[in-house]
Parts: C-alpha cells; structure tokens; sequence
C-alpha cells in the first residue's frame, strides 16, 4: 500500500492506494497559499485509516511546480519515510496527469499542462503508454494550445503510476536535475530526465526562484 502526496499546485492532495489501484483514503484541499497548513491534518486523517504496518512506501509528485508549494509535500514523504523507515520514491507530477487523463481516454496519446504563473505553463507530452515523450518544459501559455489537457495532479495518480512502475521493474533513476534559469529554459532538464520514470524526492525545478540574495550579502562570508 502506498501513501502519496503532492502539492506541485494549487491542491494539495494526499492518498493511500491499496496494490490493486482502490483508493483507501483521500483528501484534497485547494488553495496555492496553505499546502504548509493543510498537508499536516490531511495525513493525518487518511492514515488514520488504516493501520501502520500495511503501509509499504511513500511516494511524492516532485513536480514541477511553484518554487515554494512544491516542497511541501516532499518534504512531508521525506519525513515520514524517515520516521517509518519507509522507502519514499518521486513522481514527475505531469506524469500522474497524463496518466489521470489517459486512464480515461485509453490509446491516445496526450500532452498536459499546470500553471507556471507569470503567463507560462509547466508542459510534457505523452504517448499511449504514459511514457514521457517530450518535457517537462516551461513554455509561454500562448504556445500552448486548447487541445492540450490542464490540470491539478492528484496523489491518488501519483501513487497508482508510481506502483505500475514498481511493477514493471523500474528503479528510481539516481539523476538530479539541473536547474534552468527563468526565462531561459534549455531544455537541460528534459534531456536529463529523458526515459526517467521514477526519480528521487528531490524537487524537480525548470527556472530560479524569484527570491535572491542581495549583491550586498552575497558578497559576505
């Protein structure tokens, strides 16, 4: 049984999927400013459900995502794998979208998109089998169009695409991700990722964040 989590948006959403794919327990909550707030009680409450012991790993949507928010809850599966002695293993957040949408849609290939702010979106593209062909990229919401499926990843398909692969044999792919500079993605991160289904718990970043350390303080030691 797999307990997942994701905040790569504005929902965060925790889970707990049984090996078949049912959906023990579930709880989402959106609002892109409380992830830090809400994720404690959601835990809380899902696995309240059912007992320790059946509960084999932690999986975590790594995004991409909003500098801040998309922390939240790798931080929490790092926590809890730590105090369980659980392995936790990372999801690219889009992945757990296309396979949400093709679960649906069986047989077509798929590209989907989140919310980057600023006028852009997180973007990848998909084949029929739900392996990444093309992204995660940060492109201009005006590239994007209409036909491509926009979205909140929910832990539920995290955790359902994460045991897939287990099954199939994967292992977590030990590459970590470099970090593009807003307003110029390269690309790097895609061509690292490429063929990548499961990944560390690290947050997976296409641009900096906003914040930076003043010329003045970076120059202290």
């Amino acid at each position: 049984m797999i307990l997942a989590l994701d905040s790569s948006s504005a929902l965060t959403s925790v889970a707990l999927v049984a090996d078949d794919g049912s959906v023990v327990a579930e709880e989402q909550h959106e609002d892109a400013r409380r992830h830090a707030e809400v994720i404690g009680p959601m835990i809380a409450a899902v696995v309240a459900l059912t007992p320790r012991p059946e509960v084999t790993s932690v999986a975590c949507g790594v995004g991409p995502g909003p500098y801040t928010g998309l922390r939240v809850a790798i931080a929490s599966a790092l926590a809890i794998g730590a105090a369980w002695r659980l392995p936790v293993h990372g999801l690219c957040s889009l992945d757990a979208l296309a396979v949400e949408w093709l679960a649906e849609n069986p047989g077509q290939p798929v590209e989907v998109a989140t919310d980057a702010r600023r006028s852009e979106l997180y973007w990848a593209s998909y084949g029929a089998d739900a392996v990444r062909r093309q992204g995660p990229r940060v492109r201009p919401s005006t590239d994007v169009g209409d036909d491509v499926v926009r979205g909140l990843p929910a832990a539920r398909w995290v955790a359902r695409r994460v045991q897939e692969l287990l099954a199939l044999g994967e292992r977590e792919s030990g590459i970590v991700p470099p970090l593009d500079i807003h307003g110029r993605d390269t690309g790097a991160t895609a061509d690292a990722l490429a063929g990548a289904g499961l990944l560390p718990p690290r947050p997976l970043y296409l641009r900096s964040p906003d914040a930076q350390v003043p010329v003045s303080l970076g120059k202290r030691t």
